[in-house]
């Protein structure tokens, strides 16, 4: 009985020890997330929008490859705002691995989805509360189109590296982050076409080349027949009169 007893206490014991392992997680996880989103914010709101080198990388997909370390996107370094919370869910995950639950999958991916979410709602406050020069509203949507196309899309890959199927419950995710898109697709609807330049035609007789027209406007075409006419009444005038004068 004592026996019994001593192994119910112990496996009492355990459970207690793992309860508060995973509490402990838990919170770490949701804490360095919550680091990652503020210093976005401190970021994007001392952000001065000027453009900066492109490196070209292309966009990321979402999966889960074989490789152990995700290298954040070098595009990112073009939106330094974006590059800082990459780098707070980087740091994140490399917390988690080592003991990463798997019975906190699904809640850890809530605390990943929400940081998600609360960057893609502080891009839509920024864009309806700050006033954007066009150079500069331009360089705001480039970030936005990181976020959904890069920032993102590597976020689930890092979670499917410490959780086998990870990164298709961040990309279920994805509808939260429907205002981003809308506000892209907006934004090229509204782009205005180019003007119209004025053509420049050339009209032609059976008798060779016509002055230009311009804007729909003819030269003085007819002052300048006028003219010839006056000059060929001129010379033939003369000879007129020296007939006359003959007869």
């Amino acid at each position: 009985m004592e026996e019994q007893e001593i192994e119910k206490e112990n496996r009492e014991d355990e459970e207690h020890v793992i309860d508060l392992l995973k509490l402990a997680v838990l919170n770490l996880f949701s804490k360095n997330m919550k680091t990652a989103v503020e210093n976005f914010q401190l970021v994007l709101d001392s952000h001065r929008w000027v453009p900066l080198p492109a490196v070209g990388f292309p966009a990321n997909s979402i999966g889960e490859n074989s490789r152990e370390d995700v290298t954040p996107p070098s595009s990112l370094m073009e939106h330094p705002p974006l590059a800082v919370f990459v780098n707070g869910v980087s740091a994140a995950m490399n917390e988690l691995r080592p003991c990463a639950p798997i019975s906190l999958k699904y809640m850890l991916a809530q605390e990943l989805a929400k940081g998600l979410q609360a960057v893609s709602d502080s891009l839509l406050r920024y864009n309806t509360t700050r006033m954007l020069r066009e150079n500069e509203s331009v360089l705001f949507l480039s970030l936005c189109r990181a976020f959904i196309e890069v920032a993102y899309p590597h976020c689930a890959t890092c979670f499917g590296r410490c959780y086998p199927g990870g990164a298709a419950l961040i990309a279920d995710a994805k509808n939260l982050f429907d205002g981003i898109g809308r506000l892209l697709a907006t934004s090229r609807s509204k782009e205005l076409p180019k003007p119209v330049q004025h053509t420049v035609e050339k009209i032609t007789s059976e008798n060779g080349n016509m002055p230009v027209v311009e804007n729909g406007v003819m030269p003085d075409v007819e002052q300048t027949g006028s003219s010839s006419v006056d000059e060929n009444e001129q010379n033939i005038t003369p000879q007129t009169e020296e007939k006359l004068a003959d007869a």
